[in-house]
Parts: C-alpha cells; sequence; structure tokens
C-alpha cells in the first residue's frame, strides 16, 4: 500500500521532523532553544518540502521490501 495513502501529510511530516530532533542536537542561542525540524522548515522551506518527500519515499521503499 501507499505510504501516502496511509499517512497524510501533516503525519509525514511529524514523522519526517520527529527522525529529524533525533538525528540532530537542538540549537541554543542565548535564552532560546531551536529544534532541527524548525531550522530547517523556517529556514529552507523548499528543502524542507524535498526532505518529506525524500523521507515519505524511504519509508516507501521499506515497506516495499517487507
Amino acid at each position: 500500500m501507499d505510504i501516502r495513502e496511509q499517512h497524510t501529510q501533516e503525519e509525514l511530516e511529524e514523522m519526517f521532523d520527529e527522525m529529524l530532533d533525533e538525528t540532530y542536537p537542538e540549537f541554543k542561542i542565548g535564552y532560546s532553544t531551536f529544534y532541527p525540524s524548525q531550522i530547517l522548515a523556517n529556514c529552507d522551506p523548499v528543502l524542507y518540502g524535498i526532505s518529506v518527500y525524500e523521507f515519505a519515499n524511504h519509508l516507501q521503499e521499506q515497506e516495499d521490501e517487507e
């Protein structure tokens, strides 16, 4: 089954954000803390969208192998 039929775009983004935030450390500036997913989504929304798309493709490949 297609991964995009199993999950909404918002769910895929949440899954991607969790993966990214678990992989890379938080970034602190003064008293503010930023998560990698926040930085990517806000600083380069085009790359963020591409990354979510590629993440979904990776999930689909994993599911197809099972």
